[in-house]
């Protein structure tokens, strides 16, 4: 499923490690009742696989998945959705980058492509500004 791969990547990533990016707070389908960081977190969320294309001699073509990684900063932190913004860019730039890389967990990541973002948000129940970046992930098993 190419968890490791995408998950490796982010948590390698020297900018995002600046930025206090780190395995406490990078985490994957969080969705606990209290934030797990007081500046900034993610929650990476994996969305369904798509069925792929079948062409006219019935063969079935591998799909793609789509990964959501939602980018969350307390409030108290900052209200300046540009710091939100620059780890979107940085999201971008490392998951773009990854071709042909083979994970911990049987499974080699093909490509990433990104699709867009979505627009600035509140999120009341962990106190914080977010937005999500969405991208869809072809993989194969190793």
């Amino acid at each position: 499923m190419s968890r490791a791969v995408v998950m490796d990547a982010i948590l390698a990533d020297s900018r995002l490690i600046a930025d206090g990016f780190n395995s406490d707070s990078v985490l994957a389908n969080f969705d606990g009742k209290q934030r797990p960081s007081d500046e900034m977190f993610m929650v990476l969320r994996w969305e369904a696989d798509d069925t792929g294309l079948q062409g006219d001699d019935g063969t079935m073509q591998r799909g793609w998945r789509r990964i959501v990684i939602w980018v969350h900063m307390y409030r108290e932190f900052s209200t300046d959705f540009v710091r939100i913004d620059n780890v979107l860019k940085i999201l971008d730039d490392v998951l773009s980058n990854i071709v042909n890389v083979s994970g911990a967990d049987g499974v080699t990541v093909t490509c990433i492509e990104p699709e867009g973002y979505s627009r600035d948000l509140r999120d009341d129940g962990y106190q914080t500004y977010c937005r999500s970046a969405s991208y869809k992930v072809i993989n194969r098993v190793t």
